[in-house]
């Protein structure tokens, strides 16, 4: 057992509640941040019924963009010896600038983490951010096999071009939070005592930890594709094609946040995960999809769904290989040694986890 204090901040997100149930698994003794107590108390009581003896605390940051904002929660827990930093800012306002909307929350929410860290968390060895595939991704080189997309390649979108679509805005935000860390490192060289890794992961999928993270009416971004598929008609009329991206399981993602922990070969790394990719096996064409492979893994795996959902269109069921960017991450796979989940498996767990849950609530 790990007798070790780590800080998760955002602990009540779809990556965190994974991120925590690694790390109570572990034994690790776990400082999660969250807006408000009601969300403290229930993934509080949750994990005890998961983990009775585990060790979970959680202070409350109700912004995570205000100054100071983590400064009291290491002051309350002067021992934090690894900061796993996943918030991301609570919402995007609506009539407010890009600046104002993604930009700012984005980067002051990761530059108060690491000032309070190098001020406060003198017992800190290391700091692992959740970054963003789109930290990495060249929306120029989409779909060109000439250009491989890999760890070091970054978002060269200036913000002046980034800002003038919503999309665009967001992924900017994403690359310049995460280019703010590696610089805060750098300049702060002489007095930073703790490594950086980042974890760069596209679209998200896979279950929840607990059921009652399926009780929203929608749930996160990526994991809300699955969710949409069964709210399909068979008349559907798409589109099919939209979104398309790579993907990766939740659960790979919360292990990469825990993996620097203890291999020292991690640190000052960015780790891209995709779906079916590993050393024994690489699959550079499972982890692209689209909707219609949503559609198509749905229908193939629960029958008992067909006639009640769209089988979409099957002239979009492989458009998705020449779309979705071309890209290497055999640096993560080797520097961790992880045979990242199938695309199929995280559809079905997650399907399956949807329609008990449905089942359950009929009862």
């Amino acid at each position: 057992m790990v007798d070790e204090q780590v800080l998760v901040t955002g602990a009540s997100g779809f990556i965190a509640l994974h991120v925590l149930d690694v790390l109570l698994s572990e034994g690790y003794d776990v400082i999660g941040t969250v807006r408000s107590k009601d969300k403290a108390d229930r993934i509080g009581k949750s994990f005890k019924e998961l983990y009775p003896y585990a060790k979970l605390e959680f202070s409350i940051v109700s912004d995570i963009s205000a100054p100071g904002a983590f400064d009291h929660v290491f002051q309350d827990y002067p021992n934090i010896q690894h900061v796993l930093h996943t918030a991301s800012p609570f919402s995007f306002g609506l009539g407010k600038s890009m600046e104002e909307s993604y930009l700012n929350p984005a980067t002051q929410g990761t530059k108060g983490i690491l000032e309070a860290t190098l001020k406060f968390g003198k017992e800190v060895k290391h700091v692992v951010v959740t970054s963003s595939h789109a930290a990495i991704m060249n929306f120029d080189k989409i779909g060109d096999s000439s250009f491989i997309h890999t760890e070091d390649t970054w978002n060269p979108m200036p913000w002046e071009e980034a800002k003038n679509s919503e999309l665009t805005a967001y992924c900017a935000s994403k690359k310049y939070a995460e280019k703010l860390c590696w610089d805060f490192l750098e300049s702060h060289k002489d007095q930073v005592h703790f490594s950086l890794t980042t974890v760069n992961p596209p679209y998200v999928l896979g279950p929840q930890v607990f059921d009652w993270g399926l009780e929203r009416g929608s749930l996160n971004t990526s994991a809300e594709l699955v969710n949409k598929a069964l709210k399909t008609t068979p008349d559907f009329e798409g589109p099919f094609d939209q979104p398309q991206g790579l993907s990766v399981d939740v659960r790979d993602v919360a292990l990469l946040h825990v993996l620097p922990l203890r291999n020292e070969k991690l640190a000052g790394k960015r780790l891209l995960p995709v779906s079916g990719t590993g050393v024994k096996e690489h699959d550079y064409e499972d982890g692209k999809f689209n909707f219609q492979k949503i559609l198509d893994t749905v229908n193939a795996n629960f029958p008992e769904l067909n006639g009640k959902i769209s089988k979409g269109n099957s002239k979009y069921s492989k458009s998705y290989l020449k779309t979705a960017d071309f890209f290497n991450n055999d640096k993560t796979t080797q520097l961790t040694g992880i045979e990242f989940k199938k695309f199929e498996t995280s559809i079905i767990d997650s399907i399956k986890q949807i329609l008990d849950f449905e089942k359950k609530s009929k009862n």
